[in-house]
């Protein structure tokens, strides 16, 4: 039997998490509307929202990106292409803008800089964290 060395979430995790992964792909849809110019208003928004939504969220639940601490980074890496993916098949077929384009390429590129980016700032302040712990103990 394999041992795993996998601990437990915190609960902080399992909700902070998910609402920062929202506030992201949120960001980046309303960045661009800023960025074009565009005020359609809160239909437009959830247009635009709900298959990237549902694609990063859905796909998280094979990733467990939110339940599990081993290999954080490859769950992202899989959560964020794959994700992608069905985020991009939905908006291609429910609605009336291309599966694929530039902002597909936009939208890998800002989710890298945000959705890896506050685990990477989390990481180096939990590391930080730890290891004033460990000073802190030794005195």
């Amino acid at each position: 039997m394999a041992t795993t060395t996998e601990q437990p979430v915190s609960t902080r995790r399992l909700w902070l998490a998910p609402i920062l992964d929202l506030l992201c792909i949120c960001g980046f849809i309303l960045g661009g509307a800023g960025q074009h110019n565009i005020n359609e208003g809160a239909g437009w928004f959830l247009m635009v929202l709900w298959p990237l939504a549902v694609g990063w969220f859905g796909v998280s639940l094979l990733t467990k990106i939110y339940t599990r601490t081993d290999r954080t980074w490859a769950r992202l890496a899989m959560n964020l292409a794959v994700g992608m993916l069905v985020g991009s098949v939905l908006r291609g077929t429910f609605t009336d803008r291309p599966m694929f384009s530039i902002f597909t390429v936009i939208y890998v590129a800002w989710m890298i800089l945000t959705a890896f980016g506050w685990r990477f700032i989390a990481m180096l302040w939990t590391m930080r964290r730890t290891r004033r712990q460990r000073v802190a103990r030794a005195m």
